[in-house]
């Protein structure tokens, strides 16, 4: 039997399965999600994510040639970004220190890639480590946390600290605005609480 044409029927919003909220870790879970890191070169990736927002292939194809530590305002160049987008982040003062020790102690060359391992590699690392923090009961069971968990909690953990959520944006390479938008459902109450207006209006001097 063949329906006729016209006659499928129409999907509501309503019916459509909603999706899940992304997941975040609060800094002292990052902190033990990175002690809990099974080697050297798994919390650099770890502190990638989190410091500067990448995802785990950006993470992981970075090469010391994308590294600019030395300008008084200190960025990485992310060349391989998602839709070929490149974008420049800046560096936070502990990824600088990690990134500066690891050029330094780390027998990389200017042609290497920052964190040399492949993505279920690092897929790997991060179900160790989670295995290990839920173990010491730092973080609780059951919680779906990937690498990307890291790039979801930099996300959040910048909003709270009040950066305009367009900066945020380019920082994490989305190709709209509106895609980072689309995380409202997590970030909402926290955007409405730092951009209210009144808030705004009362610090105004």
């Amino acid at each position: 039997y063949r329906r006729p044409r016209g006659q499928y029927p129409k999907h509501r919003d309503s019916e459509r399965r909603p999706k899940p909220l992304p997941e975040y870790l609060k800094a002292d879970e990052v902190n033990a999600l990175m002690r809990a890191a099974p080697n050297s070169r798994a919390a650099l990736l770890f502190l990638v994510q989190w410091r500067a927002g990448l995802r785990v292939s950006e993470a992981l194809a970075l090469e010391v040639r994308d590294l600019s530590l030395d300008s008084d305002l200190p960025t990485i160049h992310v060349r391989r970004g998602k839709g070929a987008r490149p974008r420049i982040v800046p560096v936070h003062p502990e990824l600088h220190s990690a990134l500066a020790s690891s050029l330094q102690f780390g027998n990389i060359v200017q042609a290497d890639r920052m964190i040399k391992a492949s993505r279920s590699t690092a897929d790997r690392w991060i179900r160790a480590a989670k295995s290990k923090v839920e173990e010491a009961g730092a973080i609780p069971a059951g919680r779906r946390i990937s690498g990307h968990t890291l790039r979801h909690s930099y996300a959040r953990h910048l909003l709270v600290n009040e950066i305009p959520i367009n900066y945020l944006s380019r920082w994490l390479g989305h190709s709209s605005i509106q895609t980072t938008l689309g995380q409202r459902q997590l970030f909402w109450p926290l955007v409405r609480q730092l951009f209210c207006p009144l808030r705004v209006l009362c610090n105004c001097r």
